[in-house]
């Protein structure tokens, strides 16, 4: 049943007023509004429900059995619609009844129990995915995700969506671990088989558009589609490949079996960020993405960088400068 125009929570608000202070008058004066004003708003609400709420014969006013209804069961009905609103804009005090968040699998890696075990409390139920990051996009469009924490900015031209910043990280290069340290290793990498990550991914398809920037035709290697995929197949000597210190950082066991360089000319990156629907969630989103810097931070790339001591200069965390060079996604 669709309700009537003109039965409105300001309407029932408004006929409440009227009725406890026993005119129109005076609640005109409480709610700021004109007599006529008050008036209007009741005749309206008593043609949509299609009853008299008061006896107008009757002075000061008295409420009609219809009017003794409404407002018997409007208060419950005030009361209800002032705490919904408050829980809206406060949600971040009250847990969410499930709360849906999709990742790339190369962020995942990092994030699925820190995330968990610091904001476990703030939902009833908790949905993490990782996968396909382009699919996950427009699976947030249809508002099967409540959140994306992505690499990603094809989402920046929607108005609804709220972006909150993680960290950048530099694309590196990783080669078997018998390649030989190269001025320029692109150009003494170009030859060899390339180890591509999933066109299907925006990591992947990010690398691809630098390629072709560079105009360099790679040959024809293989595809995958996980981190662990794309370093173990560079350390078993089955080519080389780009990748960024998140990938790197998540499996160290193949670390030892691989050679990690600085891109030395045409460096670019990628913004993390998480994403969700503007006005959603109260401070939820914000403070999700505040934790995942505290982890992503004090997480395994310390360690990494450790190891690879230039690999601090390619992450910039939020805050801190923009470093030179291409910054699409």
């Amino acid at each position: 049943m669709k309700l009537p125009s003109g039965f409105d929570l300001n309407s029932i608000e408004v006929f409440m007023l009227t009725a406890e202070f026993g005119g129109m008058t005076q609640s005109a004066q409480h709610l700021g509004m004109t007599q006529s004003a008050v008036s209007q708003t009741i005749s309206k609400l008593e043609a949509a429900l299609g009853v008299r709420l008061f006896d107008r014969g009757m002075r000061p006013l008295a409420l009609t059995p219809s009017g003794k209804l409404l407002l018997r069961d409007g208060s419950n009905l005030i009361a209800a619609a002032k705490g919904l609103a408050r829980e809206v804009r406060e949600g971040s005090e009250h847990p969410a009844e499930c709360v849906t968040i999709a990742m790339a699998e190369s962020i995942a890696n990092h994030l699925t129990a820190p995330l968990l075990q610091g904001i476990g409390g703030r939902a009833l139920s908790w949905q993490l995915r990782s996968g396909i990051s382009l699919l996950q996009h427009h699976e947030f469009l249809a508002r099967k995700l409540d959140m994306l924490i992505t690499g990603s900015s094809q989402l920046e031209e929607v108005e609804s969506v709220e972006h909150f910043p993680i960290m950048t990280e530099e694309f590196i290069l990783i080669a078997p671990i018998d390649f030989p340290v190269a001025d320029d290793p692109i150009d003494a990498l170009k030859d060899r088989p390339f180890i591509r990550y999933s066109l299907l991914s925006a990591m992947g398809q990010r690398i691809e558009r630098q390629i072709a920037r560079m105009r360099l035709q790679l040959p024809n290697g293989v595809e995958v589609d996980s981190t662990l995929q794309q370093l173990s197949s560079v350390a078993a000597g089955l080519g080389w490949s780009i990748t960024t210190p998140l990938c790197l950082a998540s499996h160290p066991d193949v670390l030892p079996r691989l050679r990690a360089m600085p891109m030395r000319r045409a460096q670019f990156r990628r913004h993390i960020q998480l994403v969700s629907r503007r006005g959603e969630f109260g401070t939820l989103p914000r403070d999700i993405a505040t934790l995942a810097t505290e982890s992503l931070r004090n997480g395994r790339l310390p360690a990494l960088a450790e190891v690879l001591p230039w690999l601090s200069a390619t992450i910039t965390w939020p805050g801190e400068p923009a470093r030179n060079g291409d910054a699409e996604d």
